[in-house]
C-alpha cells in the first residue's frame, strides 16, 4: 500500500465510535471511543480518519484504509506509530512504536466484516497479536461511522 501521510488536514464531519476488545491470558479488557472524523469512500474501498484529542495518543492522526472485502491497513503517526496489516486468512509482520522503541509483532486476521457508504456504515475486524512467535493477545476492533450532516449538536471527544 506504500508510504502513509498522516499530516494532511481534513474535515471532521463524521463521528466515530470504536469499541475495543483485548483478551490477555484469559483477562478481558474492552473500551469505547467516540471521536469526529472523516470517510473517504472509492470504489474498491474506502479511508476513515481522525485525530485523537486525549490521553497518550493526543495529537494523532490514525487513519483505517479498508481494501474490500477483506483487507484492512491502520497507520497512526507519533510518539505510538503504528502500520497493522490485516488480511484476513493471512498474517503479516507489523511494526508499532512504543516509548522504549519499535516492537516486531505478528498479526494474523481471522476476520474482516465491512459494510460501509458515504452516510457510513460499520467496520469490524478480528486479530490475533504474537511476539516472537508467541500469542500475546486476541483482539476485536468495532468502527461505527455517522455521517453528522452538519456538526453541532453531537458530543464527542474533542
Amino acid at each position: 500500500m506504500g508510504k502513509v501521510s498522516l499530516t494532511e488536514n481534513f474535515e471532521e464531519q463524521y463521528k466515530i465510535t470504536i469499541k475495543d476488545k483485548h483478551t490477555v491470558g484469559g483477562e478481558v479488557s474492552e473500551s469505547t471511543t467516540e471521536l469526529f472524523g472523516d470517510l473517504n469512500v472509492a470504489k474498491n474501498g474506502y479511508i476513515i480518519r481522525y485525530t485523537e484529542h486525549d490521553g497518550d495518543f493526543a495529537g494523532t492522526t490514525t487513519k483505517i484504509f479498508v481494501i474490500e472485502p477483506d483487507s484492512v491497513r491502520l497507520s497512526r503517526g507519533g510518539r505510538y506509530g503504528l502500520d497493522l496489516v490485516l488480511e484476513r486468512g493471512k498474517r503479516h509482520n507489523c511494526a508499532y512504536d512504543t516509548p522504549y522503541g519499535s516492537l516486531q509483532m505478528g498479526v494474523y486476521a481471522k476476520d474482516v466484516d465491512s459494510k460501509m457508504s458515504e452516510r457510513g456504515g460499520n467496520l469490524k475486524f478480528a486479530y490475533s497479536l504474537d511476539i516472537g512467535g508467541g500469542e500475546v493477545s486476541d483482539n476485536e476492533l468495532e468502527v461505527i461511522v455517522k455521517d453528522l450532516g452538519k456538526r453541532g449538536e453531537e458530543t464527542c471527544q474533542r
